[in-house]
């Protein structure tokens, strides 16, 4: 499935297309990202944090699943570092469906909003 990579390796945002898990054969079966097929550094920090970010913009409702690799020996992220603060790591957005709260694939317009979320 198509998702954002905020990499740290990379001077500009890009999209990729993330690994996911089936939990059925049918259409409407629930997604399961792996994030370890994006994420850099699995020996130094295997674990990786993830979070639900909910947007709305006046009557819709967006929801993004983001998973980050953050750990003060990994290297700066110039995309994600601002003049007060340092990030270290990797980011990945991936779009959440309505219906069915699995994740499913980014469309042009989240690309915009992933864009405008992740620095706050």
């Amino acid at each position: 499935l198509r998702c954002r990579l905020y990499s740290r390796s990379c001077r500009r945002p890009r999209q990729v297309e993330m690994l996911t898990r089936c939990a059925g054969t049918d259409y409407g079966s629930l997604r399961f990202p792996i994030a370890e097929s994006l994420l850099q550094d699995a020996p130094l920090q295997p674990y990786i944090h993830d979070c639900e970010v909910i947007v709305h913009e006046g009557q819709h409702t967006y929801y993004y699943c983001v998973f980050f690799k953050r750990h003060c020996r990994l290297q700066t992220n110039a995309l994600l570092s601002s003049i007060g603060s340092e990030f270290r790591g990797d980011v990945v957005v991936m779009r959440i469906g309505t219906r069915t709260r699995s994740v499913v694939n980014m469309r042009a317009r989240d690309v915009v909003i992933t864009d405008y979320i992740i620095p706050r």
